[in-house]
């Protein structure tokens, strides 16, 4: 039977405050394609569609981002694919799985999907290959599926994929299964999605919908407070994942964080420099001394993201000022 548990982690979790800065991003956030075969009413593939470059990335930009990762010393805890799209719309995306695993330059991998485009040979990958696989379940029926994805899905071979992946021998890869809850707004729909779910996945979790994309209002009117809590979220000035993580677009462009979905705050291409220099060069530097000082609401697209109150357990607020004089005054 699963374990009831989020997708976040919240075991062996570092002080952030307190190993600022550091030498190598904690997170490194792969988008292998920035399209998708669903159109979730809550996601900017639906609310934002054509505000976005849509790329599938290529083997050749994913090894420069491995080789890349390999000049840090400090080898990142997560690889974790995600992005815009969904990962498994790269036709490639079994062999960029083998490739992360063989490359040996991460402590953990974990892809982001709607499951959906699942089938044997992925299965047979992600479950030698690959550390856990977040699936995102959108209804508890095909009916669901259209309301919410405005998409048709064959419902029961999705379910059958999931049993599939998890009744496979000596599989090395966990299954993590979680809906939104305004798919589950009833106790009887809730109590339906554990009796689909439960017995062929090793976690599960009702998530709050919230608005976790920049400037777009994404919770489909259910206020739930945080992500993963049911305590309400407080503001933040400073934003943690810009001094924890990066993100390697589908087209080799390098981003402070994941959800910046139209690509606003770009501190490079992997095509043209290395992931260290951009992790210790100047454009992200500047950005983090902005949210540093309390700028944060005076540009985009950080004015407008909730990130930080609904999906964040990091805080910087109070250290702020203590991390600004141990990351920068010290170099003047």
């Amino acid at each position: 039977m699963a374990e009831l548990k989020a997708q976040f982690n919240y075991d062996g979790r570092l002080t952030l405050e307190e190993n600022l800065p550091l030498d190598s991003p904690l997170v490194v956030y792969v988008e292998p394609s920035s399209f998708c075969n669903l159109e979730c009413t809550f996601c900017p593939q639906h609310t934002g569609r054509g505000e976005f470059p849509t790329f599938n990335m290529s083997l050749k930009t994913f090894q420069k981002t491995l080789d890349d990762i390999s000049t840090f010393n400090t080898k990142p805890s997560l690889m974790r694919f995600c992005g815009i799209g969904d990962p498994l719309f790269n036709k490639e995306i079994s062999e960029i799985i083998k490739m992360v695993s063989a490359s040996n330059v991460v402590h953990r991998t974990e892809v982001i999907t709607n499951g959906i485009m699942l089938n044997d040979e992925r299965i047979n990958t992600f479950s030698e290959h690959l550390g856990r696989i977040i699936i995102s379940v959108e209804g508890l029926s095909e009916s669901d599926y259209s309301t919410f994805s405005l998409r048709k899905i064959n419902f029961d071979k999705f379910v059958a994929n999931i049993k599939k992946f998890y009744e496979i021998k000596d599989r090395k890869c966990k299954i993590h299964v979680k809906i939104h809850n305004a798919a589950v707004k009833t106790t009887e729909r809730k109590k339906r999605f554990f009796e689909i779910f439960e017995s062929i996945c090793d976690e599960i979790f009702i998530e709050n919908l919230v608005d976790l994309w920049p400037e777009k209002k994404s919770n489909l009117g259910v206020d739930a407070g945080h992500r993963f809590e049911s305590s309400p979220p407080p503001e933040a000035k400073v934003c943690p994942q810009i001094f924890k993580s990066m993100q390697v677009n589908a087209d080799g462009r390098v981003l402070p964080c994941c959800v910046d979905w139209k690509s606003m705050n770009i501190i490079g291409d992997i095509k043209q420099n290395t992931l260290k220099d951009f992790w210790h060069g100047g454009t992200l530097k500047e950005l983090q001394k902005k949210h540093l000082l309390g700028q944060r609401d005076t540009f985009s697209p950080c004015k407008g993201c909730k990130h930080n109150e609904f999906s964040e357990k990091d805080n910087l607020d109070e250290k702020a000022d203590m991390i600004y004089e141990k990351m920068f005054n010290k170099h003047q």
